[in-house]
C-alpha cells in the first residue's frame, strides 16, 4: 500500500508536464521564472523550486537531496530544466531508502504544483539522476 501512495502522487508529476491547464498568468509567470532559474544553475542543475514562507527559492543538482518541505515550508510549485529519473524517499534528507524502489522517469519540462499541499503524500524528498529520456 506504501508504494501506491507514492507512485500515484508521482504520477500526477509526469502527467504535469502537458500544457498548464489554467490560464492564470501569475502561474504561467512563476513557471518561466523557475524554469529559468534551473536553467542558470549549472550544468548539473535539474529542477527550480519555490517553496512557502522565507525558505524562497531553490534550484537542485543530480544527485544533491530535494527536499519536499524545508523547515515549515512546503515546496509550492517546481519546474525540471532536464529530463530525470527520480527516487522518493521518506527522510527530508534523503534517508530511509526510496519508496518505492523504481524511479520516476520525468522529462524535460515538466512541472509540479503543491495546489493542496499533496506533496508530503510523495514522501519527504528525493534525489534525481539524468536519463538521456529525449526533449
Amino acid at each position: 500500500m506504501m508504494w501506491f501512495r507514492s507512485f500515484l502522487p508521482l504520477s500526477f508529476v509526469c502527467f504535469s508536464a502537458l500544457p498548464v491547464l489554467s490560464l492564470n498568468v501569475p502561474i504561467l509567470s512563476e513557471y518561466a521564472d523557475l524554469l529559468q532559474r534551473c536553467e542558470e544553475g549549472g550544468a548539473n542543475a535539474y529542477v527550480g523550486v519555490h517553496y512557502q514562507g522565507d525558505t524562497g527559492y531553490q534550484t537542485f543538482n543530480y544527485g544533491q537531496c530535494y527536499p519536499y518541505q524545508i523547515g515549515k515550508d512546503l515546496a509550492k510549485m517546481a519546474v525540471f530544466c532536464k529530463s530525470v529519473t527520480c527516487y522518493s524517499n521518506p527522510d527530508p534528507d534523503c534517508t530511509g531508502g526510496a519508496t518505492p524502489p523504481v524511479g520516476v522517469p520525468l522529462p524535460k519540462y515538466a512541472t509540479l504544483i503543491n495546489a493542496a499541499d499533496f506533496v508530503q503524500l510523495l514522501g519527504q524528498g528525493a534525489t534525481c539522476q539524468p536519463n538521456g529520456i529525449p526533449v
